[in-house]
């Protein structure tokens, strides 16, 4: 086995994970908007109801989150009277306990076989086997990466039926969706962890997380138009308007105004396709997922893989393969 195939592997690895848990996780946040909260303003009261009395910092450490976010969805939520702090001694001391209001929040939002929910819609996709199998994979990664903590959370989740309404469900699809909710709390503490890894030594290079994966976007796919973007990168629309004219500013694109109302053609320039290489020289291949997988076998990474892709594409990630063979290629003839 060649070393570029390899890395290619484990670089599909992750890109496959991501983008399977960034469309379900789109999905669930457009559903639960709904009922006037965001999805994690929901994770927040999920973590509640699970740790009666937790504190600030537990729901950030089980949450993948800092303490300043956390603080911010605390505040809404109170204001919401969604959830109440208990009265301790120390003042110092926060103890989170969900109101009735709150605990009905988690209620109106289980999802259930009617609803248009993309967990619902991988029954089927998988077997016993196939899910027990990525469950072992990703939980190898995840105690590597020193989030033990969160299989009881996950557990508990399950026991407590917070996320399903399982009344519609035989014995067996239960133990089914169980499988897959486990599989996408996985992906997210093993995306989230990778990803603030990552976020940290792009202090370098002056740019954001999300910069630099709308620069890999637009290397991928040149000429690509900001509502694609938009598409590809489960950011709303606002969203990628900031970072392009972020990008723009710092001369790593250049935009032109497309025949699409509110839209540019975006091109990487020859400094911003400079800095994805550096990117990946320095930040990638320094990542925590290559120690990670070292115990894995390239049969495993393929098998995973494999399954991963299956997933990509029943959830109409239709363009994720293409995306992972366009920016590889750009990393073989520049940086390998």
């Amino acid at each position: 086995m060649e070393q570029d195939e390899y890395l290619f592997n484990v670089y599909s690895l992750y890109n496959l994970a991501r983008y399977a848990f960034l469309k379900i996780e789109s999905n669930y946040s457009r559903m639960v908007e709904t009922s006037g909260i965001t999805l994690p303003q929901l994770r927040v009261l999920w973590i509640i109801k699970v740790y009666p009395g937790t504190s600030l910092s537990n729901i950030a450490r089980i949450g993948c989150w800092t303490s300043p976010t956390v603080s911010n969805m605390i505040k809404i939520l109170m204001n919401k009277k969604l959830i109440y702090n208990e009265e301790t001694i120390n003042k110092k001391v926060y103890k989170f306990q969900l109101t009735q209001m709150g605990n009905w929040l988690i209620y109106i939002n289980k999802q259930d076989k009617n609803k248009k929910f993309y967990l619902i819609d991988l029954i089927g996709l998988f077997s016993h086997s196939e899910l027990d199998f990525i469950i072992a994979i990703f939980t190898g990664i995840i105690i590597k990466e020193e989030k033990n903590f969160i299989f009881d959370y996950i557990e508990k989740i399950n026991e407590m039926n917070l996320k399903v309404d399982f009344k519609d469900f035989d014995i067996n699809t239960i133990s089914i969706i169980k499988k897959t909710i486990s599989v996408y709390n996985l992906l997210r503490t093993f995306i989230l962890t990778v990803n603030d890894t990552h976020r940290e030594p792009l202090k370098e290079f002056n740019v954001t997380y999300p910069q630099i994966r709308a620069l890999w976007i637009i290397a991928a796919f040149p000429g690509i138009t900001s509502s694609e973007l938009s598409e590809i990168s489960f950011w709303s629309p606002s969203t990628v308007h900031v970072i392009v004219k972020n990008l723009n500013n710092k001369h790593f694109i250049h935009k032109e105004k497309a025949s699409i109302k509110n839209a540019h053609y975006l091109d990487i320039t020859q400094q911003g396709e400079t800095l994805v290489i550096e990117d990946y020289k320095k930040n990638q291949k320094t990542l925590l997922i290559f120690q990670e997988l070292k115990d894995i076998s390239f049969g495993e990474i393929l098998n995973l893989n494999s399954l991963l892709m299956r997933m990509n594409i029943t959830l109409g990630n239709y363009k994720t393969e293409e995306y992972i063979k366009r920016t590889f290629n750009i990393i073989k003839r520049k940086a390998l």
